[in-house]
């Protein structure tokens, strides 16, 4: 169901006013000092740029068709499944912005909306708008249908990212790497650009010339692929809600 008793305009009833300050407020468990991963290398979270470099960016602007209904709505745990991404932002980024294709939504968030320049861009468009409004060198994105999205994660991906010199840092999963996870320097606009013009959609389409890497799920200690669960489907939120269920390697193939 969608989430319930959250307004979905300026003027919502002080209950939803209260519930989101709630969720808002509520702290962000993050590893410290490194992450132990299962891998062979650990990852120094003090590589990581403070906040103040950072612009958080969740991308929502998708007709959600396999779904049926907004994704960003959707109640999981009492809360709309847009605010677990907006609380794994919080605390690695001075700012967070939403990606709402061409017209602006979530106003109940408090955060602000940025919009593609053109239609039917996909989730590359919603790139290009973070990436363009971005006032620091550096955006961290996350897609808003990630109710596992943490902290941790999105620190080790910018540690990396610094550490490295590189341009993108995706999570890595055993299905492939995520780009809707994943942190982005704020000059990679200008090539998303070039390949929207070509008339490319694909998120990875970009990457020629540019500094890409990865992060393995597994170097991320008990996190693991969990962090990484994402709804598509009504069969995906059920699975979620069974507890158990949504295992590393998450609900969605």
């Amino acid at each position: 169901m969608e989430a319930s008793g959250w307004s979905r305009d300026e003027g919502g009833p002080a209950r939803a006013v209260a519930r989101e300050a709630s969720w808002r407020s509520a702290p962000v468990l993050a590893t410290r000092g490194c992450v132990a991963g299962r891998g062979p290398s650990k990852i120094t979270l003090a590589d990581a740029p403070p906040p103040s470099d950072v612009t958080g960016l969740v991308i929502c602007g998708g007709a959600s068709r396999r779904m049926g209904r907004d994704k960003a709505l959707l109640e999981f745990g009492g809360k709309p499944m847009i605010a677990y991404a907006i609380e794994a932002l919080r605390p690695v980024a001075q700012r967070v912005v939403i990606a709402t294709g061409t017209s602006p939504r979530y106003a109940f968030t408090g955060c602000e909306s940025v919009l593609d320049s053109e239609c039917d861009c996909g989730p590359l468009g919603g790139l290009l708008a973070g990436l363009e409004a971005a006032r620091t060198e550096w955006v961290a994105t996350l897609a808003c249908d990630l109710p596992n999205a943490d902290a941790g994660a999105l620190r080790a991906l910018l540690a990396e990212a610094a550490r490295n010199t590189l341009d993108v840092c995706m999570l890595e999963l055993e299905r492939g790497s995520q780009p809707l996870f994943a942190v982005y320097r704020a000059r990679c606009a200008a090539a998303v650009r070039a390949a929207l013009l070509r008339g490319e959609r694909r998120m990875l389409s970009f990457h020629a010339g540019l500094a890409v890497g990865s992060l393995a799920a597994s170097q991320l200690g008990d996190l693991g692929e969990s962090v990484a669960v994402n709804v598509n489907t009504p069969d995906d939120l059920e699975c979620l809600e069974r507890p158990g269920d949504a295992g590393d390697k998450g609900c969605s193939p």
